[in-house]
């Protein structure tokens, strides 16, 4: 968001060019703009703040440009240097330092300058200086700490608590107003003003307004000052500013010819802004009465008036749904919002000067953003009409309508507490100091002050008190209806307090007995837990046990298998050495065999060769040929014989050799095989004798925890029979409690009650006789001017 300040400060941008020579500083000689002054502003500053160009909207070229200021607000103050703008930008104290990016102009131009302001910042040397007045009540605006007084905030000390006037019955409040940091609630009314302290609800004052009605009641930021503004309809207005601490007039401002209805003191408390039927929204001047500046833009009664917490600016409102705000230094309109249909009724700041909060007779409430003037959210608050709209310091928002109900808003728009409906118009409502309590007041002349959090009503406030004789009469006759019922009351404590305590007694025994039996519950279901530790670390053994065993019979059954197949090995390798022999001498046998055969062939063989040699012809020769053929087939297939029954021979003498050798070799491997087997056999019996050793103590790892478990059992009933007395116990005691309670918070209350009148019974005394004292020195004062007045 631009900052309205900056756009203020940054408006003197000073260029760094050539120097000017000054004329001589004599004492006599008046510093005026056209002589002096004007020369450094055009040397320094002309190339950025001049006619055609004006930045910032800051003119210095001249003398009415460079007093009017520029867009957001004047830079010279006359009379007052330490108060202008302008000084701390040239000292480079303030930011922006100017000229921008260079040291600061020489010491004896800005000496010229201060001096100048000093002297009523005159234009020529035949102009008469005119320096704005002071307002009477200074306060230099923080706007960090929302405007909170480095002292104690203001409270009213020994204020006059005599009504100033007495009335019968009750009007409607329509001027409500909580002062920003002290628990302090001032009520509007006819011709005074009532300061109610919040946390007691104690009358801590009553200023009179003898000019008329009251139809505003404005804290100063600080809290230091109350504005009242009011007046007599079609007749007069005006608005007062009363030290809240002495109940003194600081000023008076405006000289309305109407009823003032819309008023708001600034920030630093220079100025107030008055509106009303007039139409007209006037600023004034609070030190001297003087109007600073009137704006006529509103088409309709100003209804509602406020400055934003930083004093930049000034929203107002009026009875023909016109929001407007305006920029407070110059008085030029900053924003014109249009969003209402009906009468504004009540305008509200959030404490950072960003958000503005309308209300309206269009039963609306809405929030303004001030960067572009946008309506950020529309709440339909009372559907009647909203009639008055306050921020709380952390952005909630309490509102009252003419559906007779106050409520809280979060910033959101989303709402947190309605409170209890009016008889009737429900039409002001405020936050207290602390934002703990909420005060509204309605159309009937009622008051109430609720509590923030849960909406429970605290108190009603009276608007109108009785006299402070009448108020010691009801005080003291209320003290000792109070004081007798307390001691009523009080007598039938001590057979309750007796009871309770008896009953006490009982629980804390119960408690004990509850605690005992919860104890040795835990101890038995720890002594289960260990159990079950101990009865998995036995399922884990066993089960490694069993393991183990298992795995040794394996082995063993292997190493027997292997013993009997050694032993069998060496039959079994007997037996195939035998049948290799036999092998080896069948295939003897038939190479014997194939070999006779083949020689018996032989003979036939030469025969048939010897034929075909002597064969004598053709035919003889072929049959001998044949014959030779069938012949030598034959020779062939029994040389083939003896050939494989040679083979089967070698064949059969390797077998033999393999078996002799294996026979040889089997003997050797029993032993070792029967040695495994024997020791295979005695880790067998080790591992099932551990086994069973484990299954054993399992077993009693079983029992130990099953009667665990019903030691806990039985623990466990016991506590749900201690438990039972003890709720018993405890019942009674509630019991005994409640009645004691009953009856000792209506003492308590009534006591209570009785103390607080008798210290409201005090103050009216002192008060009383402070009022006493006034009136004697007055029929004093009298007596003597009439005394006076005879003599003369």
């Amino acid at each position: 968001m631009r900052s309205r300040i900056s756009a203020v400060l940054s408006s003197v941008a000073f260029l760094c060019v050539a120097p000017v020579a000054l004329a001589d500083d004599k004492a006599a000689e008046k510093i005026t703009f056209a002589d002096h002054v004007s020369q450094v502003f055009r040397s320094r500053c002309g190339a950025c703040h001049n006619p055609d160009k004006a930045k910032g909207g800051l003119n210095l070229e001249t003398y009415s440009g460079a007093m009017q200021g520029g867009g957001s607000g004047k830079v010279i103050e006359p009379g007052d240097p330490d108060g202008s703008s302008i000084l701390g930008l040239i000292l480079q104290t303030d930011e922006p330092k100017m000229p921008p990016k260079s040291e600061k102009i020489p010491d004896a131009e800005i000496d010229l300058i201060r001096k100048w302001i000093a002297g009523g910042a005159l234009e020529t040397s035949g102009s008469v200086a005119t320096v704005k007045a002071k307002p009477k009540f200074e306060m230099k605006l923080d706007p960090s700490a929302l405007g909170k007084p480095a002292g104690e905030p203001a409270m009213p000390h020994d204020l006059l608590t005599e009504p100033f006037v007495p009335q019968a019955h009750p009007s409607a409040v329509v001027a409500l107003a909580a002062s920003p940091w002290a628990p302090l609630l001032a009520v509007g009314g006819h011709k005074q003003v009532l300061l109610y302290r919040t946390t007691d609800h104690h009358l801590m004052g009553v200023l009179p307004f003898p000019e008329g009605t009251i139809h505003v009641l404005k804290f100063s930021r600080n809290g230091d000052i109350l504005l009242a503004a009011g007046g007599r309809g079609g007749q007069s207005g005006l608005a007062v500013g009363f030290n809240v601490k002495t109940g003194q007039r600081v000023f008076e401002v405006g000289k309305e010819y109407d009823a003032v209805i819309a008023a708001d003191i600034s920030p630093d408390h220079g100025q107030v802004a008055l509106g009303g039927p007039s139409r007209i929204l006037r600023i004034y001047n609070t030190a001297d009465n003087s109007l600073v500046y009137e704006m006529k833009k509103h088409t309709e009664w100003v209804t509602a008036v406020e400055f934003s917490p930083d004093g930049v600016l000034l929203a107002s409102g009026d009875r023909n749904n016109g929001l407007m705000v305006w920029e407070t230094a110059t008085g030029r309109e900053f924003h014109d919002l249009r969003g209402h249909n009906t009468a504004l009724t009540d305008v509200s700041w959030r404490a950072d000067s960003n958000v503005l909060a309308s209300s309206s007779e269009d039963g609306t409430v809405k929030l303004w953003e001030m960067e572009n003037g946008t309506a950020i959210k529309n709440i339909a608050a009372h559907g009647p009409g909203a009639s008055s709209v306050r921020f709380a310091k952390d952005g909630r928002l309490v509102t009252s309508g003419r559906d007779r109900v106050v409520r809280i808003w979060d910033q959101n728009g989303g709402k947190q507490l309605e409170f209890e409906a009016f008889n009737d118009l429900a039409l002001r409502a405020v936050f207290t100091h602390d934002e703990a309590a909420v005060a509204g007041a309605g159309w009937m002349g009622d008051i109430r002050l609720w509590n923030a959090k849960d909406g429970h009503r605290l108190t009603v406030l009276a608007p109108n008190p009785a006299p402070i004789a009448v108020r010691i009469d009801q005080t003291q006759q209320a003290m000792t209806a109070a004081t007798a019922e307390a001691a009523a009351l009080s007598k039938e404590l001590p057979p309750l307090q007796t009871a309770a305590a008896a009953a006490t007694d009982v629980q804390a025994k119960a408690q004990q007995a509850a605690t005992a039996a919860e104890q040795a519950a835990a101890q038995q279901a720890a002594v289960v837990v260990e159990s079950e530790k101990v009865v998995n670390a036995k399922v884990a053994v066993l089960q490694d046990a069993s393991a183990t065993a298992g795995a040794a019979e394996q082995i063993a059954g292997q190493s027997q298998a292997a013993q009997a197949a050694a032993e069998k090995a060496v039959a079994d390798t007997t037996a195939a050495e035998k049948a290799a022999a036999d092998a080896l001498a069948a295939s003897k046998t038939a190479v014997e065999k194939a070999l006779a055969d083949k020689t018996a062939n032989d003979p036939a063989l030469a025969a048939a060769a010897a034929a075909l040699k002597t064969a004598a012809d053709a035919a003889a020769t072929v049959k001998a040929a044949d014959e030779l053929v069938k012949q030598s087939q034959r020779a062939t297939e029994l040389i083939q014989a003896v050939a494989a029954a040679g083979r089967r021979q070698a064949d059969a003498l390797a077998a033999l050799n393999v078996a002799t050798a294996a026979k040889a070799a089997a003997p050797a491997a029993v032993a070792p095989a029967q040695s495994r087997n024997k020791a295979a056999q005695i880790g067998l019996v080790a591992a099932k004798a551990a086994a069973k050793a484990v299954e054993l103590e399992k077993a009693a790892a079983d029992k130990a925890l099953a009667d665990a478990r019903a030691a806990s059992a039985t623990a466990t009933a016991a506590v749900a029979g201690v438990k039972k007395n003890l709720e018993i116990a405890t019942a009674g005691k509630a019991a005994a409690d409640k009645a004691l309670a009953d009856k000792a918070g209506p003492a308590a209350a009534v006591q209570a009650k009785a103390v607080a009148l008798k210290a409201e019974l005090d103050l009216l005394a002192v008060e009383k006789q402070r009022a006493d004292a006034s009136k004697a020195g007055l029929a004093a004062a009298a007596n003597t001017g009439d005394a006076q007045a005879k003599r003369e």
